[in-house]
């Protein structure tokens, strides 16, 4: 898969997450600290490239593995 169609997919799957977590907030009343964890993996889904969303994963996954 190109470089191109993996920031499409990340970008596709990001809004698609923002939309759920804005509609999940205002009729399923999920708590707030829940709608800004969301929040912010979907916006990082949405704005960075696909290549730095892996190493951002990569990076935060081994910190949470390795304790």
């Amino acid at each position: 898969m190109s470089a191109r169609a993996k920031n499409i997919v990340t970008n596709i799957i990001g809004l698609l997450l923002l939309g759920l977590n804005v509609y999940m907030f205002y009729f399923d009343e999920v708590e707030l600290t829940s709608f800004c964890v969301i929040l912010c993996i979907s916006l990082a889904l949405f704005l960075f490239k696909g290549s730095k969303t892996k190493e951002w994963l990569s990076k935060g996954l081994s910190k949470i593995t390795s304790k």
